[in-house]
């Protein structure tokens, strides 16, 4: 089904859900195609070629909601659909604050976006099949104790189409093109035997086009040594000291603050950013943007999930929270208007410095360089903060042994706070991107 096809269908859905009865009707049609292709030990592991197509109809009656969903993109079903949902809003309760967008927030923004490639639609298996096969060779070559884990290549075709009942009818295509590999090294002693454990890491390229990705040298390379890196890791002392986040680590913060602006959690007071507009939440080093305009980003789109035309917001200016994260029933409940945020965050990213990373490591006497978290303890609901975690220590400037096995433990309004440098060198791998930076002081929990 092309895009005129599904444009022709949504406002089919939106006028009979109408003529059901419904006060208000919002419908979203997606198709989605994905290739990926995995590698292992110079085989082709798996090679998956999905499609998928659904329906999404939201409507009203007597401020009322019910959304109800289906895969199934015949008028007979979606008329059923439409008539299920009117029965299940009869019986839910009557929330002021549902509605559809202010008219005028209606749109789909002028600038170029380029997020649809041509590339991936055209793009053949036997080709993602070499890529794979090739970064794991890549890989394999580059050190002798490196076991692949696996490679991987994908591109994917998603098309959305948007109708409500104010008379809006939209939609837009998105393409994505991704490669990866996963490896592992396995310790030895101080002998030369193996001790029985391994250590492992990956690394991976995005982008709306394949071109547009890192080459497949940088790829096997910077996965290879992301393992390397981490053999022989001893778990550090107990102290607080200055760390680091690589632009891993600080896009994982910088996703916890997104949970933590989002207009849901404040209404619900399930944030600790709850009744902060306008205050000063980290240092002036912090300033973040949520924008869905940039061009060839993951995150870009003509207009969100609503149908609210995209544009820039500011989130946090020189550390100074100017505004959360909304969708219009959000907005409604906190009396304020959407962000165009409806389906979350589009590009969301800490604005970079001028520093390089080496010389925020070269600030740093004793201290931790950070390259990884796991664990659940990131509660944005208090603010508090401890987390697993691996990296490498800091000597007087320079990276010296690595560690794991501890925690990295501190509050968000003291890390937004005590970030004191931020780097240049930007990741936008995914919709969310951040740069290396410092911060001052953390808890470092190991012997």
């Amino acid at each position: 089904m092309n895009q005129d096809e599904m444009k022709k269908l949504a406002v089919w859905a939106t006028r009979s859900a109408l003529s059901q009865g419904a006060e208000t009707a919002e419908v979203t049609l997606s198709n989605a195609r994905e290739i990926e292709v995995s590698a292992r030990k110079n085989t082709i592991e798996n090679l998956n070629d999905s499609s998928s197509s659904s329906i999404a109809v939201t409507l009203s009656v007597d401020s009322r909601k019910a959304t109800v969903t289906s895969n199934e993109l015949v008028e007979e079903s979606i008329s059923q659909l439409i008539s299920d949902a009117i029965e299940i809003a009869r019986l839910m309760s009557r929330d002021e604050y549902f509605g559809l967008p202010n008219e005028n927030e209606l749109g789909v923004t002028d600038s170029p976006l380029d997020i649809f490639s041509q590339e991936v639609v055209d793009i053949e298996a036997d080709r993602m099949i070499e890529t794979a096969l090739r970064l794991e060779k890549a890989a394999s070559g580059m050190d002798k104790r490196i076991i692949s884990d696996g490679a991987w290549v994908s591109n994917a075709v998603e098309r959305f189409v948007i109708s409500n009942s104010l008379g809006f009818c939209e939609g837009y295509s998105k393409t994505y093109s991704s490669i990866g590999i996963s490896c592992a090294a396995e310790e030895e002693s101080r002998r030369g035997e193996n001790i029985g454990k391994k250590q492992s890491s990956f690394w991976y390229s995005q982008s709306v086009s394949p071109s547009g990705l890192e080459s497949i040298d940088d790829v096997a390379r910077k996965a290879v040594e992301r393992t390397l890196r981490k053999l022989g890791a001893a778990r550090p002392k107990t102290c607080e000291v200055p760390v680091i986040f690589d632009p891993v680590t600080a896009r994982g913060l910088l996703s916890h603050l997104a949970s933590a602006v989002s207009g849901r959690q404040i209404y619900k007071k399930a944030s600790f950013l709850v009744d902060r507009m306008g205050d000063e939440i980290g240092s002036s080093h912090v300033t973040i943007y949520d924008d869905p305009l940039l061009r060839g980003r993951i995150g870009s789109r003509p207009f969100d999930s609503e149908g609210v035309k995209s544009r820039t917001n500011t989130i946090f200016e020189r550390g100074r929270l100017k505004t959360y994260m909304m969708n219009s029933y959000q907005a409604r409940k906190l009396g304020d208007r959407t962000t165009g945020n409806a389906g979350g965050a589009s590009n969301l990213y800490l604005e970079p410095g001028s520093a390089t990373p080496q010389e925020l490591i070269s600030s740093v006497d004793d201290g931790l360089y950070l390259t990884f978290l796991i664990g659940p303890g990131a509660n944005t609901v208090t603010g508090d903060f401890s987390q697993g975690a691996h990296g490498i220590w800091i000597e007087n400037g320079e990276l010296t042994n690595p560690v794991d096995e501890f925690t990295v433990t501190g509050t968000f309004q003291k890390m937004l706070l005590g970030i004191t440098a931020v780097a240049s060198d930007i990741d936008w791998n995914s919709s969310i991107a951040a740069p290396t930076i410092k911060i001052e002081n953390l808890t470092i929990s190991g012997t």
